[in-house]
């Protein structure tokens, strides 16, 4: 298993979930929102879930799950969500200011520093401006001196990345910087293949999987 403990400036943690395939950061980002929700704890229970998820994507796609060499699409991962006893979840097709505006409708804001005890998390799909696409979990979103800061929690380097978001202007997921990391245990993908400080993702095709 692959479960990271994240912090940010706001004085929270997160519960990450590092992917271990190359293209299994939307199996990741499941797991990262039923545990969430159903406030699970890493465990042996995480064995149980995760293969669960796989099983349940495998039947729901028609075929073999392959993790190594394909993606995961977003019918399929809002069939898995559908049968985790964690809410009703869609699919949206949305881009620019109105994806922006439903991440805000969908998660909420918590204003102030300190642990936050209650979250929505959405899972986020953007494309890569060099090409390629990532599945991404929105957990909380902070105001703050008059701002909005989303937090993103990443498969691939199993980070935190804490960012502005504004209403009414489309958001650009800045992988390149990241929160503050402390590895204890577990191994990731990003570990061998970091991001490049110009790394950029927006929201274009994908859209977003949330409840």
């Amino acid at each position: 298993m692959a479960w990271f403990a994240r912090f940010t400036r706001f004085g929270d943690v997160h519960l990450v979930y590092g992917q271990q395939a190359n293209m299994s950061c939307g199996i990741a980002s499941v797991m990262m929102c039923v545990f969430k929700i159903n406030k699970l704890t890493p465990g042996a229970t995480a064995l149980h879930v995760e293969k669960d998820i796989c099983d349940k994507y495998a039947s729901a796609s028609g075929g073999a799950y392959q993790p190594e060499t394909r993606g995961t699409h977003p019918d399929h991962l809002v069939t898995v969500l559908n049968g985790m006893q964690c809410g009703t979840w869609r699919w949206h097709t949305l881009s620019g200011a109105a994806a922006t505006r439903k991440i805000l409708d969908v998660v909420g804001q918590t204003s102030g520093l300190g642990p936050t005890m209650s979250v929505n998390p959405l899972i986020l799909g953007v494309d890569w401006s060099t090409g390629g696409a990532h599945w991404i979990v929105v957990d909380t979103i902070r105001k703050f001196g008059g701002k909005s800061y989303v937090t993103i929690c990443d498969p691939w380097d199993a980070n935190v990345h804490v960012q502005g978001i504004a209403d009414g202007s489309p958001f650009t997921y800045d992988a390149g910087k990241g929160g503050l990391a402390v590895d204890l245990w577990g191994t990731h993908k990003g570990e061998k293949s970091p991001y490049s400080a110009s790394r950029r993702g927006v929201v274009k095709n994908w859209g977003l999987i949330c409840r």
